[in-house]
């Protein structure tokens, strides 16, 4: 099984979490559904392309920045904020506590179809400036190529030491008997209920965040080079 494997970093990000409103809060390393459409953005197509993936990585510390979000939000009530009649849209800014991960080394390994994976490998500085998370949230790429990870057995006498962040199935996670943050997280969206009702509908995903612990009496998928354990989270 080939891999691409990517290693970036990104001085600032915001990951946002859902229905965080009025208070930015972020996911400690970038969410399934980020990464999905990062690939899909980037190799430039209109239809879904199955994908799996590790997203792992570590951070230096977490900022709560106070900013003032200028939106033009839907009409709901005139007396919210400035009417735009032209555009049936209302204007408002508000002063807002947003989360800021600070200091972040990342490492993503995805699966796909090899030609799509050559395309984004072949895309990714190409496109305008590479960023994850917000438009703002730029990142630098430091490597990118393809791997070939090994299964890897872990027992009592060979065990491995978990020492950044990484995010797990939730069935790993217990299989391995470890223990984290739950999430569940989106994925992706059926296109066909966007197109009709304009909302997206996610297929939800049951991961574990987790940054410390240690793996024993099992087997995962392992990457010699960085000595990394990669659980793949997405498509079959």
């Amino acid at each position: 099984m080939k891999l691409l494997k990517i290693k970036a970093y990104q001085i600032f990000a915001n990951y946002r979490k859902p229905m965080s409103f009025n208070f930015w809060d972020s996911y400690p390393l970038p969410p399934l559904s980020t990464v999905r459409g990062w690939f899909h953005t980037t190799i430039g197509v209109n239809q879904y392309i199955p994908i799996a993936m590790s997203i792992q990585g570590k951070f230096s510390s977490v900022v709560h920045d106070l900013q003032t979000l200028i939106k033009f939000d839907r009409k709901r009530d005139k007396e919210r904020g400035i009417f735009l009649e032209g555009f049936n849209k209302v204007f408002s800014k508000s002063p807002t506590y947003v989360v800021n991960i600070y200091d972040i080394s990342l490492t993503i390994y995805l699966k796909a179809k090899e030609e799509y994976l050559k395309l984004f490998k072949e895309n990714l500085l190409k496109n305008e400036y590479p960023s994850l998370g917000r438009k703002e949230d730029l990142v630098r790429i430091d490597y990118i190529d393809f791997i070939e990870p090994q299964l890897r057995k872990f027992s009592n006498i060979e065990r491995f030491l978990i020492k950044s962040g990484v995010y797990l199935n939730k069935k790993t996670a217990d299989l391995f008997g470890l223990s984290g943050i739950n999430y569940r997280m989106n994925f992706k969206y059926d296109k066909e209920l966007l197109d009709k009702t304009g909302l997206r509908y996610f297929e939800k995903k049951d991961v574990v965040y987790v940054d410390s612990g240690t793996l024993k009496n099992g087997e995962i998928l392992f990457d010699e080079a960085d000595q990394a354990i990669i659980d793949l989270i997405g498509d079959e």
